[in-house]
């Protein structure tokens, strides 16, 4: 889908962007099948459904320095999922096992942006006035299902959300990850969904700790409010976001029989 005239994204989950037909980011998922011949390879960060081109034999590939720990599996699954074993049912992501090398460098026409909560380092690239905003934020349907986005540090990310908002007033287009592709006006639609989203996030967050919670109870009471199963795994990613929240919202954290508590 041609959405510039040297900017192409296959769809897919995540979209992947090709810049004239030399750069490509983030080659994962249903489209890590597909030999493009990239001359660079870059991953806005180092989950597992963006890194698969890093495997590929591009000339250049490039991970930001803050998710190195996405090289080993033990790393990615460090920070996916917060804990790691020999083998669980609960590693549902584990989509690349091998071990990852990269280089450090960006093609020259490349400009790179700081987008730090998703994960330690992600990071947006401007091509062809296009910015591939990765999961600085997420289509509509994802957040209805999901309720909580991925972020490890939800108050940074909240601020990269600012900073996609200013960036949009002198460029073309984004392109997100994990949602639909449409045209700029519609992209600015869904960018304020996910600041208005993340606002009732908050909101929801400390209904659920009005007569104390763990962060685990908290999640399985928010996600009620969507439409995605409530499965094992997803409470446990889920819960990383929510102790983001929970640690500037608390008014009270207490240990007891329970575990870990958090009162509003």
């Amino acid at each position: 889908m041609k959405i510039s005239k040297n900017v192409e994204v296959l769809p897919g989950s995540p979209n992947t962007l090709i810049y004239e037909g030399r750069v490509v980011v983030d080659q994962g998922g249903k489209n890590s099948s597909l030999n493009l011949e990239a001359e660079a390879q870059l991953a806005t960060h180092g989950h597992m459904d963006h890194i698969a081109g890093l495997l590929t034999n591009a000339g250049k590939k490039y991970l930001p320095r803050e998710d190195m720990w996405a090289l080993s599996l033990l790393g990615r699954r460090a920070m996916t999922y917060g804990f790691s074993s020999a083998q669980s049912t609960l590693f549902t992501y584990d989509l690349v096992k091998e071990e990852i090398s990269v280089n450090s460098s960006l093609p020259s026409e490349v400009q790179e942006v700081k987008l730090p909560g998703h994960t330690p380092g992600h990071t947006g690239y401007i091509l062809g006035n296009v910015l591939y905003a990765g999961d600085a934020f997420f289509g509509t349907r994802v957040l209805e299902g999901f309720i909580f986005p991925f972020y490890v540090d939800f108050w940074s990310a909240m601020d990269s959300l600012k900073v996609v908002k200013e960036l949009l007033g002198s460029l073309d287009n984004v392109v997100i990850s994990h949602g639909p592709i449409y045209e700029k006006r519609k992209m600015v639609e869904v960018l304020e969904f996910n600041i208005r989203h993340g606002e009732r996030l908050v909101s929801w967050v400390k209904e659920a700790i009005s007569q104390g919670a763990t962060a685990e109870e908290v999640v399985v009471k928010v996600m009620s409010k969507g439409t995605g199963e409530i499965k094992p795994t997803n409470v446990i990613l889920n819960s990383i976001t929510a102790k983001s929240i929970l640690s500037q919202v608390a008014r009270d954290i207490r240990v007891e029989s329970r575990g870990v508590v958090y009162w509003g």
